[in-house]
């Protein structure tokens, strides 16, 4: 019987999530009251805490796109944890970048983008900006130069997610054009970098083997 009862909880969990994260909306809408329905979920113990922290880090990823592409509508961005034993990225939010890229970068090892007796990428711990990926010469660029051109991404800049000094991952703003990213953008990326770290600081393990084990 008890058997029975734990499985009908899962059902039931997975209903209830299913339903809500079909209400989530990349630009920050709501059909309801998400953060409501969220911690009620929460209360009930329909999920765990590592479950109600990383949802509860997708709605705000999800309201500081919307409001990203409010601002910065010819601008997509997406946001990326990186996993430094392992030398790959990690999608940590619905990426508003072509369902093409977001698999390419998933799981994506980047251990070429690593130089001798460097732990990671430049991207991870810099601003760093490509401002014509076509024309580029640095390795980043080269790369991934083909990936970049079916995704329709001629320029991007990304800016490290920095925890306490170390670097969780980071941002990953492009556009379709060749362009340079102006000090009043970079400025509105990175305050959104220090309002969204904690959040994704505190879920990033449990995401990165959540993701291990759906790929």
């Amino acid at each position: 019987m008890e058997e029975v009862i734990i499985s009908l909880k899962k059902f039931k969990t997975s209903k209830e999530l299913e339903k809500l994260l079909a209400r989530l909306d990349g630009g920050g809408g709501q059909e309801y009251n998400v953060s409501t329905n969220l911690l009620r979920l929460y209360q009930e113990d329909l999920i765990g805490r590592a479950e109600y922290l990383a949802i509860r880090a997708k709605v705000l990823m999800g309201h500081y796109f919307g409001r990203m592409r409010q601002r910065y509508p010819d601008l997509r961005g997406g946001l990326y944890f990186y996993d430094m034993d392992a030398l790959r990225i990690w999608n940590a939010s619905v990426s508003h970048l072509p369902d093409m890229f977001n698999e390419y970068t998933q799981g994506l090892s980047v251990e070429q983008d690593v130089p001798d007796h460097y732990p990671a990428p430049v991207y991870t711990s810099t601003v760093f900006r490509i401002e014509d990926v076509l024309r580029s010469d640095h390795p980043v660029a080269a790369n991934h130069r083909e990936m970049y051109k079916q995704a329709a991404i001629q320029s991007f800049v990304t800016l490290p997610l920095l925890n306490g000094g170390e670097s969780i991952g980071y941002q990953f703003i492009s556009a379709r054009c060749p362009r340079a990213f102006t000090e009043a953008e970079l400025t509105f990326f990175s305050a959104a970098s220090e309002y969204l770290v904690r959040e994704l600081a505190s879920i990033k393990s449990f995401m990165i083997r959540q993701l291990e084990q759906s790929r």
